[in-house]
């Protein structure tokens, strides 16, 4: 594990950045998986599937998965990014 050290009185205006990040990011997670579970309802099937499908050329390249493709995506960032804003301690 890394350190870090800050000025006391810097630990304030980090404490509440790192709220503010925690709760854009939850937002995001939530925005992002309420359009991966549209697509899934749409089209019968898991997001992760559709990845799987859409990564070995199967679906072709119409508009439409580029958009369930970029909301599967950002969600899985706005997750990993939550998670590791969540082990922050200060």
């Amino acid at each position: 594990m890394q350190k870090l050290e800050v000025e006391k009185e810097a630990v304030a205006l980090l404490k509440s950045g790192l709220e503010i990040e925690k709760k854009l990011l939850e937002q995001s997670h939530e925005k992002y998986k309420k359009e991966i579970v549209t697509f899934e309802k749409e089209y019968g099937m898991s997001s992760k599937k559709f990845f799987d499908e859409f990564n070995s050329g199967n679906l072709g390249d119409d508009e439409k998965w580029f958009d369930w493709l970029f909301a599967y995506k950002a969600y899985n960032h706005a997750k990993e990014k939550l998670e590791l804003a969540k082990k922050i301690k200060l």
